[in-house]
């Protein structure tokens, strides 16, 4: 059986809180200005303004936000995109409003690719409060003139790490860029996630070589991210890695933020399944119900 994931030294605060259910998605953006080959974000996201909380829409900027925190029970909100950094005045906004709202013990982390980072978005940044970011790039050739930009945000106490698909074939690439960040100090830990094959990058992934896998990943992705997290520790065996696969996403991460959600609002007659699931009892015989971003799918037995 394939491993969950595969760590080197320790989870980041923000992939322990994920690993538990108790940290929360936020859509906040598909505006991207880069075309990377390997974004598997979808055609209806991707270059459009638009936000969602664990996979519901927001409509309501920040009610509908706190509404899902709150029907989660969440302790932490992770950022994603698109670029949140292309709508950085919205970050700030709602780090503040999250930070009053629940304490400055909600955590909060962030992605943002290298290249989109700008003087006056990282400006912003530090005078947030946001927790952590993780920064995208895979050549080192990305963080030219971004090194004084990241120190920055380093400066103001921020927790940054490198986060990046584990690419079969770029995986000396991935480590340049990772030597550049250690050596200058500015990161704690490497993330590497399995690389997700969708409607949006199948073709181009075909194009290049890459063959999907029938999990719905690259055939080969997991050997090249324990490829560059070895290499990592062996040279700087103080800076955690992490290789997250995409089995590891939906069965921990996303598995266990359903079972809380629906531990939470489950009515009198379901009983909420390991997987997060619901189960309940009719006249019909048993009913297994499962919700994902406030839909709600039911399959009948008995």
């Amino acid at each position: 059986m394939r491993q969950l994931n595969i760590v080197f030294g320790e989870f980041a605060r923000g992939c322990m809180q994920c690993q538990l259910g108790i940290k929360n998605v936020l859509f906040i953006t598909g505006l991207c200005p880069l075309n990377c080959f390997y974004c598997p974000v979808n055609r209806d996201r991707f270059g459009r303004d638009v936000m969602f909380i664990n996979d519901r829409p927001v409509n309501k900027f920040p009610d509908d936000i706190i509404d899902e925190l709150d029907r989660a029970g969440s302790n932490g909100l992770a950022i994603t995109g698109g670029d949140p950094i292309m709508v950085v005045d919205r970050v700030v906004e709602l780090v503040k409003i999250l930070k009053d709202s629940y304490g400055q013990g909600f955590h909060i982390h962030m992605y943002t690719h290298a290249l989109n980072a700008s003087e006056d978005a990282i400006r912003k940044l530090t005078g947030s409060g946001i927790d952590e970011v993780r920064i995208h790039a895979t050549n080192p050739t990305q963080l030219n003139g971004k090194l004084d930009l990241i120190k920055a945000l380093k400066d103001a106490g921020i927790e940054l790490g490198l986060e990046v698909p584990a690419l079969p074939r770029f995986e000396n690439d991935i480590i340049k860029v990772a030597e550049l960040l250690i050596i200058n100090r500015l990161i704690g830990f490497v993330n590497l996630n399995e690389l997700d094959v969708s409607p949006a990058n199948i073709e181009t992934l075909i194009k290049m070589g890459y063959r999907p896998g029938p999990d719905g990943s690259v055939i080969g992705s997991i050997g090249a991210g324990i490829k560059i997290a070895s290499e990592i520790r062996r040279r700087w065996p103080w800076i955690n890695v992490n290789v997250c696969t995409s089995r590891y996403k939906d069965l921990a991460q996303i598995g266990s933020r359903l079972f809380r959600i629906n531990m939470r609002i489950s009515a009198g007659d379901e009983a909420v399944l390991d997987d997060g699931t619901l189960e309940s009892q009719d006249n019909r015989g048993v009913v297994i119900k499962l919700r994902i971003g406030g839909k709600e799918y039911t399959v009948e037995s008995g």
